[in-house]
């Protein structure tokens, strides 16, 4: 009974997440690893070349949301763009953890729809084109329009790398998406008069501490910061 209890908290917390932080200043919280988290302290730096650095820390924890500006859209994360990355940091009874959301190859799991093309239809086992592994096919979900409006992977294949431009066959040729293996770091507002950043969040890092291909992953499933304060840079 205890733990049906517990599991009932941490479901109404996870559910309650987006809404709680619109009522913080500031706020930055999420789920890790199924569990619910929240920074005691959220601040943000834009470096002289304009890139962002969003922390939040807790009494052992640090994370660190990175994006090469400070403009409104999506970042994806794991990519060969070392200025979008996430870092997370601990340090508990005397061992020091690292992850990172690096680039590395492997089979292709997250995908970001850029643009849907025409004269689709709906298919279960389609193949794609481009990028820089190879085997990966998709399911497309079309309107009447063919237009494909969502695309899931059914096999990743091997060797593709976050950021990945890859192209569905069929149709006219143009709906393309982006692998986003990493994650995604998503910027819904800047208010440059205020210097206050707005967002969410989610994330797979590997642990920098051991080999990247198969050590532990820890993930973000979900995240959100909101009007937290941009200071001068570090």
């Amino acid at each position: 009974m205890k733990k049906f209890l517990s599991f009932i908290v941490i479901a109404v917390m996870f559910s309650s997440c987006q809404e709680d932080v619109k009522f913080n200043t500031p706020g930055f919280q999420g789920l890790k690893d199924d569990v619910f988290w929240r920074a005691n302290d959220a601040r943000a730096y834009i470096s002289s070349t304009g890139t962002l650095s969003i922390k939040g820390l807790t009494q052992l924890e640090e994370l660190d949301l990175n994006t090469n500006s400070t403009a409104v859209g999506t970042y994806l994360l794991g990519t060969a763009n070392n200025n979008n990355k996430a870092i997370y940091t601990s340090s508990l009874n005397g061992i020091d953890l690292l992850y990172e959301t690096l680039a590395v190859p492997g089979p292709a799991f997250g995908v970001y729809l850029l643009s849907g093309g025409s004269g689709y239809s709906n298919g279960s086992s389609i193949a794609t084109t481009g990028g820089s592994g190879s085997g990966l096919t998709v399911a497309i979900t079309v309107n009447s329009s063919g237009v494909v409006t969502k695309v899931l992977v059914v096999s990743g294949g091997n060797g593709y790398i976050s950021g990945d431009l890859i192209t569905v066959t069929g149709g006219n040729g143009v709906c393309r998406f982006k692998v986003s293996n990493g994650g995604q770091i998503v910027i819904t507002e800047y208010d440059d008069i205020n210097q206050t950043v707005s967002g969410t969040f989610k994330f797979n890092a590997l642990n920098a501490n051991n080999n990247p291909a198969g050590g532990p992953i820890l993930n973000y499933q979900y995240g959100a910061f909101y009007k937290v304060q941009i200071y001068p840079s570090l």
